[in-house]
């Protein structure tokens, strides 16, 4: 059992046996997360990061927090590669702890805020973080597991603020892990996936090229971390825009709303249950375009989207493994809202896709086999679920994405179901 410890304790992590998270590659690349944050911030201090209800964050003050609490996290004994558990109720709050966390050289560990019990002991036990910045509201769940920051306490900033920063930061790499998803089921054993710096850099360029810049900012209705908020808060911040959250999660606006330029993220299936309250609205407000990401969008959720918003692009994006960055994209604008095959979709760039029969080998193309991926933009390794080890530091693991697919001749990928269920049997040959 691990005592809380509070801030002026500036006790130490403890050395670990072994740092599964810190990867030994050369930094060819210039830009981190929190590096590219950082880079707005100095340019326009003052736009507003986040803007949740009637609250807002900017660019500089989460700058700022941010760069406070990482030296306060260096000096309790967050260790470059160690992991650190996000749990908080409010989105200013999370933003500031996932840049604190990346400025310090250590890994998010992203907790939804309705996490409790045997969830939170699973993410302890697959991560081994020994520290959380929380609020108030998720304190007491961590009282007897890991060290906490309350990020919603002003003592915790005047004992901050009065200490000078580490002149070391940011401390964070480019092929340095940034986050580790820990997975709600195991799955041959895979507790959780990693993620460095790179890959989020090389899905938020491909999303840009494809989608367009985000800085009219983009809309989410759910909670902070989850797996569909945070690409939609690293895109609106690689482009100097606004993340638009609700204070109360259920409508499909924000309040003060915000330009209609903005995008919107949600999750398909969290976005067919927005669509029934918006349907009954006489004039509906539409964002630019809306892009649903995680798994596989039934064909019902297009349609209906069509029917109330007819002129808003849509993009479908799938997400397998940890559901953040994703492996292929499908268009669907106004003018072609229904295609022969709507399941058909093309892999992104830095994503690998291949059909594979059970035995792990290609099948040709137009047989159905179980869609496999991997790739400098996705995760770059896993962790074991029972001891916390790496199973893949400098080679990208292939992933499944239990989703059975094929490829059409057209060279696009044509997801056909669950791949627990078999695929149906091909049709007798006359004689």
């Amino acid at each position: 059992m691990v005592a809380q410890q509070t801030l002026s304790d500036g006790g130490r992590l403890g050395q670990r046996e072994h740092r599964p998270y810190r990867r030994r590659l050369p930094q060819t690349l210039p830009l981190t997360l929190d590096g590219m944050f950082s880079s707005i911030a100095r340019r326009f201090p003052m736009a507003r990061a986040v803007q949740e209800g009637q609250h807002h964050l900017s660019y500089g003050e989460a700058e700022a927090r941010a760069g406070q609490l990482a030296s306060e996290l260096v000096r309790g004994g967050v260790q470059l590669g160690d992991p650190v558990v996000v749990h908080c109720d409010d989105h200013r709050q999370a933003v500031v702890g996932q840049l604190a966390v990346l400025k310090a050289g250590g890994v998010c560990v992203p907790v939804p805020a309705a996490s409790r019990g045997a969830r939170l002991d699973r993410i302890t036990a697959v991560s081994g973080a020994r520290a959380v910045l929380c609020s108030t509201s998720t304190r007491p769940v961590w009282s007897y597991r890991c060290m906490s920051w309350v990020l919603d306490d002003p003592a915790t900033w005047t004992k901050i603020a009065a200490q000078p920063p580490d002149p070391a930061l940011p401390r964070s790499g480019h092929t340095e892990a940034a986050y580790l998803l820990v997975s709600d089921r195991d799955c041959q054993g895979v507790g959780g996936y990693l993620t460095d710096h790179r890959a989020w850099q090389l899905a938020l360029s491909a999303r840009i090229r494809r989608a367009g810049s985000a800085h009219d900012g983009v809309i989410v209705h759910h909670p902070p971390v989850r797996p569909t908020t945070l690409p939609a808060m690293w895109w609106a911040f690689a482009c100097g825009g606004t993340l638009h959250a609700p204070a109360r999660f259920g409508g499909f606006t924000c309040s003060p709303a915000p330009r209609r330029r903005a995008a919107a993220v949600f999750g398909p299936e969290e976005y067919a249950r927005l669509l029934q309250p918006l349907s009954l609205a006489s004039h509906p407000v539409s964002p630019r375009l809306t892009v649903l990401i995680g798994g596989a969008c039934p064909r019902t959720v297009i349609d209906r989207h069509f029917e109330v918003l007819p002129r808003a692009p849509l993009w479908v994006e799938f997400a397998a493994a940890d559901g953040t960055l994703p492996w292929t994209v499908r268009e669907f604008s106004p003018d072609n809202p229904w295609p022969e095959h709507p399941g058909a979709s093309r892999p992104v760039p830095g994503v690998h896709v291949q059909v594979v029969d059970p035995g792990g080998s290609p099948v040709p193309n137009g047989q159905t086999g179980e869609v496999h991926a991997t790739g400098p933009a996705l995760p770059y390794g896993s962790i074991r679920s029972s001891d916390g080890a790496c199973l893949a530091e400098d080679t990208a693991p292939v992933l499944a994405s239990g989703r059975l697919g094929r490829w059409r001749r057209d060279g696009t990928l044509e997801f056909r179901g669950p791949a627990s269920v078999p695929p149906p049997a091909a049709p007798p040959r006359n004689p």
